[in-house]
């Protein structure tokens, strides 16, 4: 499932007051949508562009999130 066209509205009027009414949204969508998102078995079958944080399951990723870090830069 996708989130219709109306909750990716209010995602975007969301994003304009702060992460808090994000973060309030997110809560609720998932509450009442949990299908919309990503659980450990759909998240284990997904290839990333970039490596993931630490503890997120995935099948691969493209290219290790070190090689985009500025800190490894000399």
């Amino acid at each position: 499932m996708h989130l219709t066209i109306e909750q990716r509205a209010a995602l975007q009027v969301a994003a304009q007051n702060g992460i808090g009414a994000i973060d309030g949204l997110v809560s609720w969508l998932r509450t009442n949508h949990p299908t919309a998102f990503h659980d450990n078995k759909s998240l284990r079958k997904r290839v990333f562009l970039i490596e993931p944080v630490e503890g997120t399951p995935c099948h691969r990723f493209i290219r290790p999130a070190s090689a985009l870090s500025p800190r490894n830069c000399d």
